[in-house]
């Protein structure tokens, strides 16, 4: 029987998936958890692995990963825009993080969280030994749960759905319930206690958040994009849009070179950056060098972006050696360059996590990408590459120490590698931590570990021990195991947590409006822990000399002292707005012909974007509005389309001013952003309208046409 057009095309979509090993379901999150903050002694537990060891800053964190905060020790997490922070002596893992799901496990401590956006169809969950607590929407909320197991939920700010037994309740603004027993359940509501010093700490990191959260350029949910003004300086740059360059860095550094590798699944290769900012601009957008600077391109603005492990391009390979021993090396992509995961993906995943930089990207450019054709525009910029040898690459040492002087000519003729390392991981790839840096640390008391938590919804499976990786591994040097592979295996009993109850939905009792008390009963215990010793938030520290390319200034007191970030300055200044960079004034050419010809093409660009180019720009920002599914942030690029307008009554007091050049550079500037905004809108509306059509009419769109 003759195949039809239709079914042939269809086949050709799953066999170009299968080649890539592009399946839809083995995508993973587009989120994780990142350590943002160490204060005193944190301890870190991988999934994977059966032991503790120090947690490491800026590491990703994800399903089955643990922490615990000793004594005078907090801990902050940031997951897309919320913030999980930890109290002294709190046990705490993931049991599912997703796109749909955060699933918090608690044995014991003290948690405050903010969550400043709760979208539909998702959910976030913290289980406790006798209460299970949802948090349906954004709002301010703190959850203590005593060595006796008594749990107590307050609600400084929205509104929390708690489930203790057979009871199921809403808990509203300025409410605190208190949860006792655990085969026999009983709870009271009363009004929220006054806050503690621990509240005050909390409300203190929301505060400095909340100071840099109005940025226009970057999405709010891009984890650690909210620090990066304390560190840096924004501006518009002609031919690249919003741009961030850090301040204060020594001699030489280059993006990818103050840190280290590690292993974290299902990504692989991660990099873990040892600067406090050291998270958004090595998980998201791209790098260039612009006049001897490294500026960092966050590209369009989206609702979610969607975290990679590193944007880098390694090069090495076998006979490929530096300073006598076999080298690895690696430099930043660039604007405008494809990232092609090295782990299972979908098609439309790779499409989704380039389509902020690439505009242009479609099946057939994924099907024929080659690394080997790319002219990279950072492969030969001086100093931007980084080197150092397999062994030190595998054991999580800091590049710091072990990098290597590499000239740009050695550069351009290193092979190039692809987007991962061809190197096998070791355990102490996932710790993240040498050998040498490994020690005892402290670590909760077993009974924690082992102490069961209710749950409304099935925790995702335990991760597969490393050591039955192991072998896989090896087979396929620098590339993940494709999650079904692992469906099969033992998962790893000594890691996962003691058991989740599933609370059975159909017994419970709901109760809308439950007694609020005027005050706890005499025998209940206080609400509230004990007040601990104060412990302030970190500072970043002043600024030092720089001592050259492998070293950095101190790093702040909260990081471990293997990390060596460059420093930020001892006093942060006020929120800085972005503007076009304007040409030096001394620059400037006294009147002459070349003047005339500036002063006419700045006054037909102006006149341009004021009657064609950004009436455009609304008119399609209007129609994006009324197009449902839509995966971009329209608020965040109205907000763009502002600063662009203001960015335009600039250029035209240059132009009053008789600041010819400027104005032009000026309007060039604003001319390329605004044409970005457009690009970005066109094909989030495509993209929002592709997804609405049937799979068969996707699969037919898709395909490769006949010639």
């Amino acid at each position: 029987m003759k195949t039809s057009l239709k079914f042939r095309r269809i086949l050709a979509i799953a066999a170009m998936s299968a080649l890539f090993g592009l399946a839809a379901w083995a995508d993973p999150p587009s989120q994780v958890g990142r350590l943002s903050l160490i204060s005193g002694s944190v301890s870190f537990h991988p999934g994977s692995l059966d032991e503790w060891t120090l947690a490491t800053l800026n590491y990703p964190l994800t399903a089955g990963d643990h922490l615990w905060t000793d004594n005078d020790s907090r801990a902050e997490v940031q997951v897309g825009s919320a913030a999980i922070r930890l109290d002294s002596n709190t046990e705490f893992s993931f049991l599912s993080l997703d796109d749909q799901r955060v699933q918090v496990r608690m044995s014991q401590g003290s948690l405050n969280v903010r969550l400043r956006r709760v979208d539909d169809g998702t959910v976030f969950e913290i289980d406790t030994p006798n209460a299970v607590v949802s948090l349906p929407s954004a709002g301010s909320y703190r959850i203590d749960v005593r060595q006796s197991g008594e749990t107590s939920v307050t609600v400084r700010s929205g509104d929390a759905d708690v489930t203790a037994g057979s009871y199921a309740y809403n808990l509203r603004a300025q409410q605190t319930t208190v949860i006792s027993g655990f085969d026999s359940i009983t709870y009271y509501v009363m009004a929220a206690p006054g806050s503690d010093e621990w509240d005050g700490w909390s409300a203190g990191r929301d505060r400095n958040e909340d100071q840099w959260a109005s940025n226009p350029y970057v999405s709010r949910e891009m984890i650690g994009a909210d620090e990066l003004n304390g560190y840096g300086t924004w501006r518009v740059e002609a031919g690249f849009g919003p741009a961030w360059s850090p301040s204060h860095v020594p001699a030489g550094w280059a993006p990818y070179s103050f840190g280290h590798w590690a292993w974290v699944e299902p990504w692989g290769w991660t990099w873990i950056d040892d600067t406090p900012w050291g998270f958004a601009p090595f998980h998201y957008g791209r790098w260039a060098s612009l006049s001897g600077r490294w500026i960092w391109i966050p590209g369009a603005v989206t609702l979610r972006p969607i975290y990679a492990p590193a944007l880098v391009v390694f090069v090495g390979g076998s006979g490929w050696t530096q300073g006598g021993a076999d080298g690895i090396g690696w430099f930043p992509l660039g604007p405008g360059e494809i990232y092609i995961p090295p782990y299972q993906v979908s098609a439309q995943y790779v499409q989704s996590i380039n389509i902020t930089h690439v505009v242009n990207i479609n099946v057939q450019i994924i099907q024929s990408f080659n690394v080997n054709k790319v002219v990279y525009a950072n492969r030969g910029v001086p100093h931007g590459m980084t080197v150092e040898s397999r062994e030190a690459f595998s054991q999580s040492r800091p590049a710091g120490e072990s990098v290597r002087s590499i000239s740009s000519t050695e550069a351009s003729r290193a092979p190039i590698m692809g987007m991962t390392a061809k190197v096998t991981p070791l355990r102490e790839s996932i710790i993240a931590r040498p050998s040498a840096a490994r020690s005892p640390v402290p670590q909760p008391p077993a009974a924690l570990m082992s102490r069961p938590v209710y749950s409304r919804i099935a925790p995702q499976a335990a991760p597969v021990p490393f050591a039955q990786q192991q072998k896989s591994l090896a087979a396929n040097p620098g590339r993940p195991i494709d999650p079904a592979a692992l469906s099969g295996l033992q998962r790893n009993q000594n890691s996962a947590p003691a058991p989740v109850r599933i609370v059975n939905s159909a017994t419970l009792t709901r109760t809308s409006n439950p007694t609020v008390l005027q005050k706890p009963p005499q025998a209940a215990p206080p609400v509230n822990a004990p007040v601990r010793r104060p412990t302030p938030a970190p500072t970043p520290p002043a600024p030092q000399a720089n001592p050259g390319r492998t070293s950095a200034p101190a790093a702040p007191a909260n990081v471990p002292a293997r990390q060596v970030p460059p420093a930020a300055p001892a006093n942060v200044p006020a929120r800085q707005v972005p503007a076009a960079a304007p040409a030096p004034s001394s620059s400037r050419p006294a009147p002459s012909a070349a003047s005339s010809q500036a002063s006419s093409s700045a006054a037909n660009l102006i006149a341009t974007l004021k009657s064609q180019t950004i009436p455009n720009a609304d008119r399609q920002l209007s129609e994006a509005r009324k197009v449902a599914g839509i995966r971009l942030d329209l608020n965040a690029v109205a907000n763009q389309l502002a600063a662009a307008k203001q960015a335009l009554a600039g250029a035209e007091r240059s132009m009053a001013a008789k600041n010819f050049d400027q104005a032009l550079q000026q309007a060039t500037a604003i001319q390329r952003q605004v044409e970005g905004l457009i690009n970005q809108i066109s094909a989030a509306m495509q993209g929002a309208k592709q997804s609405a059509k049937p799979a068969s009419n996707q699969a037919q769109d898709q395909a490769p046409k006949k010639r």
